[in-house]
């Protein structure tokens, strides 16, 4: 009978003996290296090529294996510092089939991916704030570069499926200015990965008028269906008018609510007096301390 190997475990396998092998190997060479039936290898081969951890070579009848371009750079335990730099570099230079396969190999590569949204995806996005500020990037490779990062965040989304599915855990995530637009969309994945009902509405700066409380009040209960459990509503934003607008919106739900919701905000310093008068439940200061606090509290409710 044939053991049967889970893909991380096949994964960290075939990459451990690729790593070895400049050259590359047939499926045959890695059968015998990693100690595996050969139709298991063969099976996984084409799963890891599709993810786009190895390429391949016809020479002859044979398939040869390779690393792809990238991979074999990642260490166990994976070096979150040193993808969030090549990421930077990838990107920077406009190299948009190098940054994918960066990232790939980062989400296959740990037990942790949402820490490829934290400590690689979002530092990158900070990275970019920074030499804009400083006038080394123009508005447009801003934009470029910026729309680069929402494609990246997109393909951790699609790649990444949660261990388990928390029950009553609704999570919406909105962005009140252009500047929280990937801080935004990474919470909601980030909650998705860890198994919350969640949602990214976007960027709604350009859309409130005196009706859009009314608009955005019925999509949220819309999403929430029968309004049990907790919802959290995330907003993002750097303007004053819309964190405000966005909160009271939020707030004038409760009461009508048999669940419980939750307001957290994240704002940058130069609106701090507006944060503090709106009195979220909780205020975050980044990514990571937004997810360990709402993890937290989310906790807590189930053991109630």
């Amino acid at each position: 009978m044939y053991r049967r190997y889970t893909l991380d475990e096949v994964r960290r396998k075939i990459i451990d003996v690729l790593q070895s092998y400049s050259t590359g190997l047939s499926g045959i060479e890695l059968a015998d290296k990693t100690g595996m039936n050969r139709m298991t290898i063969t099976k996984y081969l084409d799963i890891l090529y599709t993810m786009g951890l190895v390429k391949k070579k016809k020479v002859g009848s044979v398939n040869i294996w390779f690393l792809e371009t990238g991979v074999a750079d990642i260490e166990f335990p994976v070096n979150y510092l040193q993808i969030q730099q090549k990421l930077v570099s990838a990107v920077l230079s406009g190299e948009e089939d190098q940054a994918r396969r960066i990232v790939i190999s980062a989400i296959n590569s740990t037990d942790f991916p949402v820490r490829v949204l934290t400590d690689v995806i979002m530092p990158a996005v900070n990275t970019i704030a920074q030499l804009y500020a400083r006038g080394k990037l123009d508005k447009t490779e801003r934009i470029f570069l910026l729309n680069i990062i929402s494609e990246i965040i997109d393909l951790v989304k699609f790649n990444v499926r949660p261990k388990e599915v928390k029950a009553g855990a609704h999570l919406v995530s909105v962005a009140g200015s252009e500047d929280m637009v990937h801080i935004a969309k990474s919470a909601a994945v980030a909650f998705q990965m860890l198994g919350w009902n969640s949602a990214y509405i976007g960027n709604v700066e350009d859309h409130i008028d005196p009706f859009f409380d009314i608009d955005f009040q019925r999509f949220i209960a819309k999403l929430w269906g029968d309004k049990r459990g907790l919802m959290v509503i995330c907003i993002f934003s750097s303007g004053e008018g819309s964190l405000q607008f966005l909160s009271s919106t939020a707030k004038a739900i409760k009461p009508r609510l048999k669940g419980e919701l939750v307001l957290v905000a994240h704002a940058t310093p130069e609106v701090q007096a507006v944060t503090e008068e709106i009195q979220p439940d909780f205020l975050a200061k980044d990514l990571q301390s937004l997810i360990d606090r709402i993890e937290q509290f989310y906790s807590k409710k189930t053991e109630q």
